[in-house]
């Protein structure tokens, strides 16, 4: 189906916290003299791990020693992070809004996405109040999709303009990871390494259906850096017990009712044994550029080389890589590095993965008048 999509909005968190500095704090934490064999070890490889992730900073919400503090309890933690997430929603979102020549009035249905904590009611409820949506809006909240939430909204937006093929969709991912960094708690491999590859933003992009009446915003959006494109979505769901998850810390613990990501040695392979189905998929369709989710370098790596791209098709991915991984919010940031690049032209994918093992994708067919 036809769709046009504004360039995304990326609202950053006010605060760059390097990665210096985040080696600097375990260090001073845990020096080696009160380390255990087994936690110098560890300690040593999570930090290895996180400088081979090539983040050299990441956006938080709050400086590193407010962060870093253990004695806050879990509500006042996740309370002041989705305040965050919502300031940040609403901000990009409203720029989003008026960069289409949109009023909040004007939205049929608000798609969100955050991971930032438990939640009720969620995003989608807040961007309503905050933005001044309408009350009879259509709601599509998709919570602790983690770093496939930003790709998923857009499968979704793309359903429901299928059927209203004239309506109007807001779509914003937000996220205030930071909260995963506790350096008070024993520095093992997932602990350092999740802790230091989030950072926290919000992202928003407008959809529209090329029906008819849309004819005039659908211009808007292209001319102000957003694309049309006939759009095909795919989502895929490996088998099999899942490689990351969440975990909730028991009563009794340092950092009790905090939520920590978890992974096993088979998250390495999640993007690999998933991209031979996304070629499936594409059923020999060309490809001529790629919108990638930056997990790491080698998910970038290993995307652009099934999708038959040469290697510096990723560079995108990577330079948004290098100031923090995003979570939900980096496929948006992503695309939004891809369009300020210049229009784009025959067909691309946009490809997101996270916990399940899931992978989300969008093939977006330029129309020719559209990519010129």
């Amino acid at each position: 189906m036809l769709i046009a999509l504004s360039r995304p909005v990326v609202v950053r968190a006010p605060h760059d916290v390097s990665t210096d500095a985040i080696e600097a704090d375990w260090l001073r934490r845990w020096p080696p003299e009160i380390r255990l064999p087994e936690q110098r070890r560890q300690l040593a490889a999570a930090l290895r791990m996180v400088r081979s992730t090539t983040v050299a900073s990441r956006p938080w919400i709050a400086p590193l020693d407010v962060v870093a503090d253990g004695s806050r309890d879990a509500r006042e933690v996740y309370d002041a992070a989705f305040a965050a997430v919502v300031d940040m929603a609403t901000a990009a979102a409203r720029e989003a809004l008026e960069k289409a020549g949109l009023r909040p009035e004007d939205v049929d249905c608000v798609v969100t996405s955050h991971t930032t904590s438990w939640t009720i009611p969620q995003l989608d409820v807040a961007l309503v109040n905050s933005l001044g949506l309408r009350r009879d809006v259509a709601r599509v909240p998709a919570a602790t999709l983690a770093c496939a939430g930003g790709a998923h909204c857009l499968i979704q937006a793309t359903r429901y303009l299928a059927g209203r093929p004239d309506g109007v969709v807001l779509v914003a991912a937000a996220e205030a990871l930071s909260t995963l960094h506790m350096p008070w708690r024993e520095p093992t491999r997932t602990r350092v390494l999740y802790g230091a590859l989030f950072g926290d933003s919000a992202g928003a992009t407008v959809m529209v259906g090329a029906g008819r009446g849309q004819g005039d915003t659908a211009q808007q959006l292209v001319e102000a850096g957003g694309l049309v494109a006939d759009v095909d979505t795919w989502e895929w769901l490996q088998h099999g017990e899942s490689p990351y998850w969440g975990e909730l810390q028991p009563g009794g613990l340092p950092g009790a009712g905090r939520i920590t990501f978890e992974s096993n040695r088979d998250a390495t392979k999640g993007a690999r044994e998933t991209l031979p189905h996304l070629v499936t998929w594409l059923s020999g369709r060309p490809v001529d550029w790629a919108v990638v989710h930056p997990g790491g370098p080698g998910i970038i790596a290993d995307t652009i080389s099934a999708l038959g791209l040469p290697p510096d098709s990723g560079r995108h991915a990577a330079d948004s890589l290098t100031n923090g991984n995003l979570g939900g919010v980096a496929i948006l940031d992503v695309l939004r590095r891809q369009l300020n690049a210049g229009p784009v032209r025959g067909q691309g994918v946009l490809v997101g993965y996270g916990p399940g093992f899931v992978a989300d994708a969008l093939l977006l067919t330029i129309p020719d008048a559209a990519g010129r």
